[in-house]
């Protein structure tokens, strides 16, 4: 009797169990979806708020790589808030001479694009017959799809044109750029005394001490980067407007810019200046060996600093992981566009030394380079 009475109790034993892995399983689901959820959030904000996120991403980049200029001058005695309106103010300064000194070639380029393109047309000889092909059919196509049904009215809609669309994305990034200069100033003059209130609302020493050597670390190690990465970017577009100058393609100065510049994105930077030289010189020269001249020079310039100069002034420790640099510039550029993909590399690289100075995170720091 009392072995039939307990045979039922022992096949109830496994139900709990049974009940709880269920509800253990529907919880990390539950979570696993929450954290989606979230993921999909942040990335609309992101996208959403580009406008306003884009000047306060590039201010905090800044105010890390001119900090040591703040610095240097508190030594000699001069405060942060003035140290702080000297460095904006020779920023703009900087900034007003490079874009009025190359808006003249840039604004010449950018008129003469229906006639460039005409030209370069005509260079690319049995490349322009095919194009030409391609086009009528592409008309004779549009002709098709854009006759009217009897009986329905047509709407056409005026686009702006190619200059009233300048004058408006002049004016956003003017606007983006002057709050980008007040961000960095109290950055700069005011960064600092925030950090240190931070870490001071902390109630163990431990917790600050710990905390104020991370920021320490942090503010060095990406200072030192992203100066020794602008100096290289600058040395790079400086040499090639002397081998430009040299080689005779004009405003050479134009592409050492843009050059220098794009080279802030790896790989593809690099090989959009090759396909703007390429063309420029094509349009420029008719001998081959002088059209083929500038992108080679670019190619075995980019080569050098690419595998030799920058993996050996930057070292093994702030080397980013390619896979990594690649996805972070896709999912940038995907999100804010050429901005996003200039940024990305920094905002990559401030991620990556953030978490080699935080110690849970020092897996995915190794993951993110050596």
């Amino acid at each position: 009797m009392n072995e039939k009475s307990a045979a039922p109790h022992l096949e109830a034993q496994p139900r709990p169990t049974m009940r709880r892995a269920v509800q253990e399983g529907r919880s990390g689901a539950e979570r696993f979806a929450v954290v989606g959820l979230f993921t999909l959030a942040v990335f609309y904000t992101l996208y959403l708020a580009r406008d306003l996120l884009l000047p306060i991403c590039l201010a905090i980049l800044l105010s890390l790589l001119l900090r040591p200029v703040i610095k240097g001058m508190k030594r000699l005695h001069v405060p942060e808030w003035l140290g702080a309106a000297f460095v904006v103010a020779g920023l703009f300064g900087a900034t007003a001479v490079l874009i009025y000194s190359l808006s003249e070639p840039a604004t010449t380029w950018i008129q003469r694009g229906p006639l460039l393109m005409r030209q370069l047309e005509f260079k690319l000889g049995d490349i322009r017959e095919s194009i030409e092909a391609a086009r009528s059919a592409s008309q004779e196509i549009e002709q098709i799809t854009a006759q009217p049904t009897p009986g329905t009215a047509q709407v056409v809609v005026q686009e702006a044109s190619l200059a009233e669309r300048l004058l408006t994305q002049t004016q956003v990034i003017f606007a983006g750029f002057l709050i980008m200069l007040v961000l960095l100033y109290f950055f700069l003059a005011q960064g600092r005394r925030m950090l240190e209130s931070l870490i001071g609302t902390m109630s163990r020493i431990e917790d600050r001490m710990h905390y104020a050597t991370i920021a320490n670390t942090v503010q060095r190690n990406i200072a030192s980067y992203l100066a020794t990465v602008t100096l290289i970017n600058a040395t790079l577009g400086a040499i090639t407007a002397v081998v430009m100058f040299v080689l005779g393609v004009p405003n050479p100065v134009l592409w050492g810019v843009v050059g220098g510049t794009l080279n802030f994105v790896p790989y593809l930077g690099s090989a959009v200046t090759l396909a703007i030289l390429t063309v420029v010189s094509i349009l420029s020269f008719d001998d081959f060996w002088h059209i083929a001249l500038p992108p080679i020079a670019w190619l075995c310039l980019t080569t050098v600093e690419g595998n030799f100069v920058t993996p050996t002034i930057v070292g093994r420790r702030l080397t980013l992981n390619p896979i990594a640099v690649f996805v972070a510039i896709l999912f940038w550029g995907w999100l804010w566009g050429v901005p996003g993909a200039l940024l990305a590399v920094p905002i990559l690289a401030v991620f990556k030394i953030i978490c080699d100075a935080h110690k849970p995170l020092h897996g995915l720091g190794a993951l993110l380079g050596g």
